[in-house]
């Protein structure tokens, strides 16, 4: 039982240690737009429910290829609108992993776009990914 505990134990810690050296999935949300700002001052009151789930559905479609693009070339990779969250942010996924200089290189390209509100690494995916330990 011991040995097997060891065992578990240092493959729980290499999938750690790889899982923290490589990124390929990260977290954005854009800021709303002029427009979508002006359309949520003009329908304040009683169409302000009715305005801001206008917008929420704005918020999911597909980020624009533009914005892909620009999240391309950030990145030195390609990368792709994976889906959107209930926020309105999109989980992007990249077609090669990017280590911890590039990751951070990357976020911080991005950051310099005023139009984003956030980006982070999509830390669920790691754990998510990660293989699950049976006790017996």
């Amino acid at each position: 039982m011991k040995t097997f505990i060891k065992i578990s134990l240092t493959i729980l810690a290499c999938g750690l240690c790889i899982s923290a050296m490589a990124a390929n999935r990260f977290i954005i949300k854009y800021k709303l737009n002029e427009a979508q700002i002006s359309f949520l001052s003009a329908h304040s009151g009683a169409d302000e429910k009715k305005a801001k789930a206008q917008i929420r559905a704005q918020m999911m479609e597909k980020i624009s290829k533009e914005k892909i693009d620009a999240l391309s070339k950030a990145a030195g990779v390609q990368a792709e609108d994976s889906h959107a969250l209930a926020t309105g942010a999109h989980v992007i996924t990249l077609s090669e992993h990017l280590d911890e200089k590039q990751t951070e290189q990357f976020i911080s390209n991005v950051k310099q776009d005023n139009s984003v509100e956030y980006i982070e690494e999509d830390k669920t995916a790691k754990v998510s990914s990660m293989p699950a330990m049976h006790h017996n």
